[in-house]
């Protein structure tokens, strides 16, 4: 899910309201779940960026990460709230414009979205990045979940290229890695080709 003032155009609330966004499929990103099994992502605090209905963030919280959510949606809002109630997960769902709520948020060990940058990189890039500086510290992991080029699929994410993500997030970020992967969708058999960007914010050498 991605906020309203992205695109003023698009309703996204409506998205929900009216049925089933295609990028909503109910359960976590396996994407995420791998990174998560892998041990390359391990229980911190954690800031999701446009959690939609909170399959990703009530993964998160019940494999023990201290998990803030945050939508402009809120219908996907109440729909993560009863997600979470159900599941007995405890974690903090925000109901906010991202880039309001990030400039008094503080800041996380890891941060994450699901198709937040690819949609506002076109538009908001320079804001993205002073989002992300705020919320981010020396040593904390960023990862995003991006559409990628190299095919045509009708009703796919935005697409950005290995190269476009390199030059836009290396701006403030090292890469750790990158890899393709697919989009689940429930419109789509195959799913979407996606990029999984795990990126770290530098540490300086010899400070904490």
């Amino acid at each position: 899910m991605v906020e309203s003032e992205v695109n003023e155009a698009i309703d996204w609330d409506a998205a929900y309201r009216n049925g089933t966004p295609p990028w909503e499929t109910g359960r976590p990103c396996p994407e995420l779940v791998r990174l998560v099994d892998e041990g390359i992502i391990k229980p911190t605090t954690t800031l999701e960026l446009g959690c939609g209905t909170g399959a990703n963030a009530v993964f998160l919280a019940q494999r023990g990460f201290e998990v803030t959510a945050v939508d402009s949606s809120p219908t996907a809002i109440e729909r993560a709230r009863t997600r979470a109630e159900n599941a007995g997960a405890l974690l903090r769902i925000v109901l906010d414009d991202v880039f309001e709520f990030a400039a008094t948020a503080g800041t996380f060990d890891f941060v994450f979205d699901v198709g937040f940058y690819h949609s506002v990189r076109r538009t908001q890039l320079d804001r993205l990045l002073d989002l992300l500086w705020r919320v981010t510290r020396p040593g904390s992991l960023y990862l995003t979940l991006a559409g990628a080029t190299g095919e045509t699929a009708e009703g796919g994410p935005p697409q950005v290229s290995k190269e476009e993500i390199h030059r836009e997030l290396g701006r403030i970020f090292e890469f750790v890695e990158v890899r393709p992967f697919r989009f689940e969708s429930p419109f789509c058999k195959e799913g979407y080709l996606g990029w999984s960007c795990l990126m770290r914010r530098p540490v300086v050498l010899g400070k904490r």
